[in-house]
């Protein structure tokens, strides 16, 4: 939680989803009989901001740990113009979003590298059949997602997490904690 600078000097806010328009509000709470995993969800995922090329980035992001490694999973919230506006929207229906995963290497308490995997690689080895995971591929436009559950995607990183060649020449976002 705090405010970072990437390597670039953008500045990314991170902040706790319950501390945000993001999370459910007091009448929200007040309706529902919410469960331990309920709370464990809402204080344990984030909200993280940032602003590029005149738009205003919003993503909701959660971290989780697989065999000693931490991972970060993003999924845009919303992506607003400078009168506020969402950007993606056409016709009044919201874009269709997908999330993105990242190997999370701490390198102090305040420097922090993500690592993006190489998604053609990953295409590679998953339409060669070298790993099982599941996917869908559209050949006329050469767009790849996967579509495997969430535990699958976990044995996935078990088994393929820290493979170098699945982040050779991987986007990599070095950031240090300002606040």
């Amino acid at each position: 939680v705090g405010t970072w600078a990437g390597s670039d000097s953008k500045m990314i806010m991170v902040q706790r989803m319950m501390d945000t328009k993001f999370g459910p509000s007091e009448a929200d709470l007040a309706k529902h009989d919410y469960t331990k995993a309920d709370s464990l969800f809402y204080t344990k995922i984030y909200v993280v901001s940032f602003r590029e090329n005149n738009l205003n980035y919003t993503m909701l992001a959660g971290i989780v740990k697989i065999k000693g490694v931490y991972y970060l999973s993003l999924k845009p919230l919303e992506c607003l113009d400078n009168n506020g506006k969402e950007s993606y929207e056409l016709d009044g229906n919201k874009f269709l979003s997908t999330s993105t995963i990242a190997r999370l290497d701490w390198k102090t308490n305040n420097v922090l590298a993500i690592i993006f995997f190489n998604g053609d690689q990953i295409k590679k080895i998953s339409m060669n059949g070298n790993v099982r995971i599941n996917y869908e591929y559209d050949s006329l436009f050469d767009t790849f997602a996967i579509t495997a559950s969430s535990a699958e995607l976990q044995k996935f990183l078990e088994k393929y997490g820290n493979n170098e060649n699945l982040m050779k020449e991987a986007t990599t976002i070095s950031l240090v904690r300002k606040l």
